[in-house]
């Protein structure tokens, strides 16, 4: 049977039980509730959760800065292709397009595009769920899911602070009648952000005469704006989000720094998705949802700067405008018939398609695009215009429609008040790859709800991104037919103290990648393969939060892992070394002054960092922030705080610099004012 007539079948079922007589959901969702659906610390997983009240006055403001409080977490920039997210020390730095975790903002997901600008002042608390999570979220959740929830309470926020940060956010909820509520947000930001960047390669070559006249920085301007509303009712939930970001092209797209100010990468993100649940009766719930989620990637940018001259040879000009949709129907039947099992039912269908696609140059290598040089075996461009590519030259050159199925089942089995298993197992049945199977096998056991014992074992597959396996070898970056899913095999053991004001949580995992698509020069090329050796990484994860009678908190991550970065197949250079901090720390205190002012302090420890050549490592750092809550009134709030207090020069690994470092912000300031309605 085709996917469409599978589509427009489960339509009609949908349609039917719409207009079925539905009782109360509220009242059975509270009866149909436990434990286990209330409460993460039973779920076999290594989930962490963030609140934006103790992220505020620790004065992280954006979704990048709560990510790095995770344990286990590291969030970083290179060039201006991607901000990279390392979970568990994983990182590929020649893979620049990895699409590998998940974000969901209200449980509707923005596609893999990371939005580390995305601002607390939006969000209630942040579920970050590591190792991977495919048997439940398809192939996206490869190696971490985060889950963003927005604030219930209406406020409106504006914020200032280093490099002219100008920002705004809204939330407004708001009843309707008896039946429908509405939920609504949007944020604004924009700043001019600039960082030396001393050690960055220019494009200065005397026997290219090429040049470089302006001072060396990373451009890391960024100007980031959402949309976002919800209407709900007891069945149904409509939701569409709009999201645009620009960024600056930071350290340049490959490694050397823009000449020019209008550089630029570009972002935009439409989703929008009904979900309708309902008791079919009452053992089984149905949920069901029909969305769609649409990604448009834009990039401007120049390669070099020529000297003028009598040729008639202008400077090397690109664009890209790519858009990839996915449309998708998702089922999922939860039965309760057995008095201690939960299981649940799951189909994922989904439907890629490649609206636009184009890519713009006024030379090129690939098609023999300009004027030929044979001394440097390049062509370059006789013309200011852009010419257009499309079709099998465009961005990609696959823009036929994908079918994926994703199925999976369920079983919460309860042995005992004390103990819990749980299994997982998920099938995914993408076109053109072959069946792949992920599996969760996970227990719970307590004794005394004070001290949790958690056990996990699983398997992961990801296949390749339309990216990863179609990209057009126009900007040096070449496309490989031949690649097959990557997979990532998991054992965890978890343990949490939960007591009165005091938890402590820490968990120690194994993991093994396998068939990681990598990234290797062939030809001044850089070619996506699958790596013929496995990935070894263990390590351990701790969190510990405690209030104390005076009304302070203290808060505690660390982590560390074994993880090294291998790539023997690049330019015959046998890399093997960690790229992040192999052990990390943050330790935030909260201290009330009185009712209505609070300080409070932020302490981050990045441990040593390998470089990929022969240059030496970056040093550990110790970087200290300072903070302040200022009550006007029960509903009006100041924030201020002051960020790299003592260590005013810190770095990031940074694969195209001189010594493949890059440099940051140094100290800065950001302050902002708050009030709730």
């Amino acid at each position: 049977m085709s996917l469409n007539k599978v589509l427009t079948l489960l339509f009609l079922v949908i349609s039917n039980l719409i207009c079925d007589e539905l009782e109360n959901l509220l009242y059975d969702l509270n009866k149909y509730s436990d434990k286990k659906n209330l409460n993460i610390d039973y779920k076999p997983t290594a989930m962490t959760v963030l609140y934006s009240s103790d992220l505020e006055v620790l004065g992280i403001t954006t979704l990048g800065e709560a990510l790095d409080f995770a344990a286990g977490i590291q969030t970083f920039k290179t060039t201006s292709l991607n901000s990279i997210v390392s979970v568990r020390g994983y990182t590929q730095p020649l893979n620049v397009l990895n699409e590998k975790i998940k974000y969901r903002i209200n449980g509707i997901s923005v596609y893999a595009n990371y939005f580390e600008n995305f601002p607390i002042t939006l969000i209630e608390r942040i579920e970050i769920s590591r190792g991977n999570a495919s048997t439940l979220y398809e192939q996206s959740g490869f190696v971490a899911v985060v889950d963003i929830i927005t604030k219930d309470k209406n406020s409106v926020t504006f914020g200032t602070g280093s490099f002219d940060n100008r920002n705004f956010s809204l939330v407004l909820n708001q009843k309707i009648d008896e039946k429908w509520n509405l939920k609504f947000d949007t944020n604004y930001l924009k700043h001019n952000k600039k960082v030396d960047a001393l050690s960055a390669i220019t494009t200065v070559s005397d026997s290219f005469l090429t040049t470089f006249d302006r001072k060396k920085e990373s451009l890391e301007g960024v100007e980031n704006f959402s949309i976002g509303a919800t209407l709900q009712n007891e069945n149904f939930k409509i939701s569409s989000r709009y999201i645009e970001n620009k960024n600056q092209n930071n350290y340049g797209l490959s490694g050397l720094l823009d000449f020019d100010d209008s550089g630029y990468n570009k972002y935009k993100v439409i989703s929008n998705e009904i979900e309708y649940t309902t008791f079919l009766n009452s053992n089984n719930i149905l949920e069901s949802k029909l969305g769609s989620i649409q990604n448009n990637y834009k990039l401007n940018t120049y390669l070099y700067k020529l000297e003028p001259n009598n040729l008639g040879i202008y400077n090397p000009h690109y664009k890209v405008d790519y858009t990839q949709r996915e449309s998708y129907l998702s089922l999922l039947l939860k039965n309760s018939s057995f008095s201690s099992h939960k299981i649940e039912y799951g189909v994922y269908a989904s439907i890629t398609d490649i609206p636009k696609n184009k890519y713009y140059a006024n030379s090129d290598n690939l098609t023999g695009f300009g004027l030929y040089f044979p001394q440097y075996n390049a062509y370059f461009p006789t013309q200011k215009e852009l010419k257009e590519f499309s079709g099998d030259l465009g961005f990609i050159n696959n823009e036929e429609n994908k079918t994926n199925l994703s199925y999976f089942v369920s079983d919460t089995y309860d042995i005992s008040e004390n103990l819990t298993f749980l299994v997982n197992i998920g099938v995914d049945d993408y076109e053109n790859y072959n069946k792949l199977l992920n599996f969760r096998l996970g227990s719970v056991y307590s004794s005394d709800n004070i001290n949790i014992y958690k056990l996990s074992v699983s398997q992961a597959n990801r296949n390749p991104s339309l990216i990863e396996s179609s990209i057009v070898g126009h900007m040096q970056i070449s496309q490989s037919s031949n690649l097959k899913a990557e997979q990532l095999q998991s054992v965890e053991f978890m343990y949490i103290y939960q007591q009165n004001d005091e938890r402590f949580k820490t968990n120690f995992y194994l993991q093994k990648y396998k068939n990681a698509i990598d990234g290797r020069t062939n030809d001044y090329l850089l070619e996506y393969y699958n790596k013929s050796e496995d990935d070894d990484n263990y390590g351990l994860e701790i969190e510990y939060s405690k209030n104390f009678e005076n009304r302070s908190k203290l808060l505690f991550t660390g982590s560390y892992n074994i993880f090294k970065y291998k790539n023997k197949d690049n330019s015959n250079i046998d890399i093997n070394t960690p790229i992040v901090s192999k052990l990390t720390a943050n330790i935030g205190y909260i201290y009330p002054i009185n009712s209505s002012l609070s300080l409070s302090s932020y302490t981050r420890y990045y441990g040593k960092k390998e470089v990929l050549g022969d240059n030496e490592a970056i040093p550990e750092v110790v970087l200290f922030d300072l903070g302040a809550q200022y009550n006007i009134s029960k509903n009006t709030k100041i924030f201020f705080n002051i960020k790299n207090i003592f260590d005013k020069d810190y770095y990031y690994f940074g694969r195209n610099t001189t010594d493949e470092r890059m440099l940051r912000e140094g100290r800065t300031w950001f302050t902002s004012f708050r009030y709730d309605f």
